[in-house]
C-alpha cells in the first residue's frame, strides 16, 4: 500500500514540475512575441508599412490562427462546413484578423506592458494575465494559451474582460442563424475585398 502511495505522490509532483515548467514556457513564448513587436515599433530606421509587415511575421508564430478560427465559429456550426469551407474560412479569418492587429499598431507611442504569472486553466491550456499602461491609464489584457504540436500559441486576447474570440463568434453566428456557411464566406470575401483596396490606397 506505501508503494501504491509513494508512487502517487510522485505522480503528482512529476505533473506539478510538467504544468510548471510547461507554464514557463508560454510566458517565455509571450514574453519575447511582445518584446519583438515594441522593438520593431521603436525601431525609428523603419516606416510604419515595414513594421506592420515584420509584425505580421510574428503573428504567424505567435497565433494558432487554425483553432481560433474553428473557436470563433462554435462547435455546433464548424460541424456545418465542408473541409474547403473549412480551409477558406480559416485563411480568411487569419488574413482578416491580422489586418485588425496591424492597423492598431498606428496608435503605438510609448505603451508599457506588465506581465503577471501564469495560471493552468486546463491540461495544454494556460492564460497570462497582463497589464498594458499607455498615456497613463492601465488596462487588463489577458492572453489564453493553448501547447499545441508547434509550441505554445496564443488562441484568444480578452481586453478589459471582452473576448475576441466571442466577439468574432457573435458576429459570425449572426449571420449563420439566420443564413448559410456560404453567405458567411461570401461576406468574408467581400471584406477581403475591401482590406486590399485600403491597403491600394
Amino acid at each position: 500500500m506505501k508503494k501504491v502511495y509513494y508512487f502517487l505522490l510522485f505522480f503528482l509532483l512529476l505533473s506539478q514540475v510538467v504544468v510548471a515548467d510547461d507554464e514557463t514556457k508560454a510566458e517565455k513564448m509571450l514574453k519575447k512575441s511582445v518584446g519583438k513587436v515594441f522593438s520593431i515599433m521603436l525601431d525609428e530606421g523603419m516606416t510604419l508599412d515595414e513594421k506592420k509587415s515584420e509584425v505580421i511575421k510574428i503573428t504567424d508564430d505567435a497565433f494558432g490562427f487554425s483553432l481560433m478560427a474553428k473557436l470563433s465559429i462554435g462547435k455546433d456550426h464548424w460541424s456545418e462546413f465542408n473541409a474547403k469551407q473549412r480551409a477558406e474560412f480559416t485563411n480568411l479569418f487569419t488574413d482578416q484578423f491580422q489586418s485588425f492587429y496591424i492597423d492598431k499598431l498606428d496608435l503605438f507611442s510609448d505603451e508599457e506592458v506588465i506581465f503577471k504569472p501564469a495560471t493552468v486553466v486546463k491540461k495544454k491550456k494556460v492564460q497570462v494575465p497582463t497589464i498594458l499602461i499607455s498615456k497613463g491609464k492601465e488596462y487588463s489584457i489577458l492572453y489564453k494559451m493553448s501547447n499545441t504540436k508547434t509550441g505554445w500559441k496564443i488562441y484568444d486576447i480578452a481586453i478589459e474582460g471582452v473576448s475576441l474570440i466571442h466577439t468574432y463568434r457573435s458576429q459570425y453566428n449572426h449571420i449563420l442563424k439566420s443564413g448559410k456557411v456560404e453567405d458567411l464566406l461570401a461576406k468574408m470575401r467581400e471584406r477581403e475585398e475591401e482590406i486590399k483596396k485600403n491597403k491600394e490606397l
